[in-house]
């Protein structure tokens, strides 16, 4: 008789996919079922072996590729994640859980933009779901958000760009990259700033919009490099 095949349910939304009609075999739904025990276990690298190799077996299950795809997302490996979950829904579109948790998943890494479509495919499909219905709003807002940090950034470099000799206006375009966590481009336009003469380095150590950048073990160098000395805050 067929062992059930297990659906994972690890994670806040359970993945729970129905299986083909035709099903897979005995030795897809038994990798499957290893996976499942081993990703319960921890062992993550041995339970995406598995599930792969049942994907393999299965390539129209929906219930493995869910699985396979919640492992890959536990392993922190987003981009093969992100297209096993699309292949779930290439197989059932229906599937809402495995749609939140794409658009989870698409949300956490910052790509608001197609979190909200896959939001509203789901809502499309299941109006009353509220769960859903409170990503969408907040994936909204931090589409917005990320615009109004994007118009900020493009804002200062157009103002350091039209004044290329103003450290003041180079230093500005470093804060707000700072303050939106791109480091390489705040050292960048830092570097620029103090070549073009900017004085004001004991404000480099209190300047509340470079928080994270003095966390980058790659700042202390930079000033070091440059003669700057490091001034403690008080």
């Amino acid at each position: 008789m067929r062992t059930a095949l297990v659906g994972l349910a690890l994670c806040a939304l359970l993945i729970g996919v129905a299986r083909g009609q035709e099903g897979p075999s005995d030795e897809a739904v038994e990798r499957n079922n290893r996976g499942a025990a081993l990703l319960q276990q921890g062992k993550l690298e041995q339970a995406v072996a598995e599930f792969q190799r049942a994907v393999e077996m299965a390539p129209a299950s929906a219930a493995v590729q869910a699985n396979l795809a919640f492992a890959y997302e536990q392993q922190g490996r987003t981009d093969e994640a992100i297209a096993a979950y699309r292949k779930v829904l290439e197989l059932e579109p229906g599937n809402v859980l495995a749609r939140n948790n794409l658009g989870n998943l698409l949300s956490r890494n910052g790509l608001y933009g197609e979190a909200v479509r896959e939001f509203e495919e789901l809502l499309r499909r299941d109006p009353a779901n509220a769960t859903a219905r409170g990503n969408l709003e907040t994936a909204k807002r931090n589409v917005a958000l990320t615009q109004e940090r994007r118009d900020a950034i493009a804002s200062a470099v157009k103002a350091s760009e039209a004044r290329p000799a103003d450290p003041g206006a180079a230093y500005n375009a470093a804060r707000l990259y700072a303050l939106y966590g791109d480091h390489d481009k705040a050292l960048a336009w830092l570097a620029t700033a103090l070549e073009l003469g900017y004085e004001q380095t004991d404000f480099l150590s209190v300047d509340p919009s470079l928080v994270s950048l003095r966390k980058d073990p790659r700042f202390a160098k930079f000033l070091q490099e440059r003669g700057v000395r490091a001034v403690q805050p008080r």
